[in-house]
């Protein structure tokens, strides 16, 4: 890992007020869109942010929000919904000058054989188009793990889209919840499409955003596959707390190579 390819999660309504405390520290934010409605932001005034964030070498990642997003849906509502929240999302990461932008899948908690070839045949008509707007911006669109067992649904999505722009993000949280298999079959089965991962612990339970060393997820095996991989990921730690983030920025120091 190095400096560059490490982020931190920031939520978009407070971007501005932890400006400062990120210039300071030459952290880059993943600018969260959970909290607040996308029409609620202020687009320009992030862009601003950005603009004096790049100004110092510092870039962003972009979280898209996901509640009521399912590309995969054969509902209209639920798929205009989907396709506004891409296009603005996209709109977003033009401002801030996003080399990632995060989209959860939207499937639900132990999708069937059935449910999952219609959202995968239904995510090969959604993305296209905006494929090429990432392309238009330099930045990449990527998938989360949530609920799923193995990444098998992910991979015959990405290969079956075939685009530099589309990849697989891997939360390690997740998997440490609803992951079926071993921690390494699953980097090395993704790792020709992983390009940004989130990095939180937990206990193997719920969805904690603890501090990274606080709980049960094998952060030991991460970190050692990350060494001999190569692999072009970003990372961000994903802790909504600040006192949590500065635990797991000193957990990934004798980590990162500057």
């Amino acid at each position: 890992m190095t400096p560059a390819s490490i982020f931190v999660h920031t939520p978009a309504h407070l971007l501005p007020a932890r400006l400062p405390f990120l210039l300071n520290r030459k952290l880059q934010p993943e600018v969260a869109c959970q909290e607040v409605l996308l029409e609620k932001l202020d687009f320009e005034l992030l862009g601003d942010c950005a603009d004096k964030l790049y100004e110092q070498g510092l870039r962003t990642t972009l979280h898209a929000p996901f509640s009521g997003f399912n590309p995969g849906s054969n509902k209209k509502k639920i798929r205009n919904v989907s396709l506004q929240t891409a296009a603005e999302s996209l709109q977003l990461a033009k401002k801030l000058r996003a080399r990632r932008v995060v989209f959860h899948p939207g499937l639900a908690y132990g999708s069937d054989g059935k449910q999952l070839d219609l959202w995968l045949k239904n995510n090969l008509a959604f993305w296209p188009e905006f494929l090429e707007q990432a392309a238009a911006i330099d930045c990449t669109i990527c998938i989360e793990n949530i609920f799923e067992t193995t990444p098998d649904i992910f991979i015959n999505m990405l290969q079956e889209i075939n685009s530099p722009h589309m990849g697989h993000v891997f939360d390690i949280g997740h998997w440490n919840i609803f992951g079926t298999g071993k921690l390494l079959d699953w980097l090395n089965a993704t790792a020709p499409y992983l390009r940004h991962m989130h990095l939180h612990d937990n206990y193997g339970e719920r969805d904690e955003h603890l501090a990274i060393g606080s709980g049960y997820v094998p952060f030991s095996t991460l970190f050692a596959w990350l060494q001999t991989a190569n692999s072009p990921a970003t990372i961000t730690i994903e802790n909504p707390r600040l006192p949590e983030l500065e635990v797991s920025l000193q957990a990934i120091q004798r980590y990162i190579i500057d």
